[in-house]
């Protein structure tokens, strides 16, 4: 039986990590929803001494599961719109990641 990275990845990491987030499709004939979203900010580096690592980003993004789009509207698409913390970002791109979900990054409108 072949693994099922969802279920034993996604799925945990979003129920600890994911917060609720409004996806509106830039099409208007789509009506907003509400998804889970594992959020993550741009911040710059940070040198991490004691773990012998750095953490970088300059971009922020938001982890999503396919599987918690509606049917009506089951995957992301560049140019929609999400809400975060009382914040309205356009996805500017769409990158694959853990199969079954999709890392969506975001500029800030």
């Amino acid at each position: 039986m072949p693994f099922e990275f969802d279920d034993f990845i996604n799925k945990p990491c979003m129920a600890i990590f994911g917060r609720g987030t409004i996806y509106r499709p830039k099409n208007p004939r789509f009506e907003p929803f509400e998804i889970p979203g594992d959020f993550h900010h741009d911040h710059a580096n940070i040198d991490l001494q004691t773990a012998g690592a750095d953490i970088s980003s300059t971009e922020t993004v938001l982890f999503v599961r396919l599987i918690d789009f509606p049917t009506q509207y089951p995957k992301p698409l560049q140019g929609d719109y999400v809400t975060v913390f009382d914040t309205e970002y356009q996805i500017i791109d769409i990158r694959h990641h853990i199969p079954g979900s999709r890392k969506l990054i975001l500029h800030e409108t």
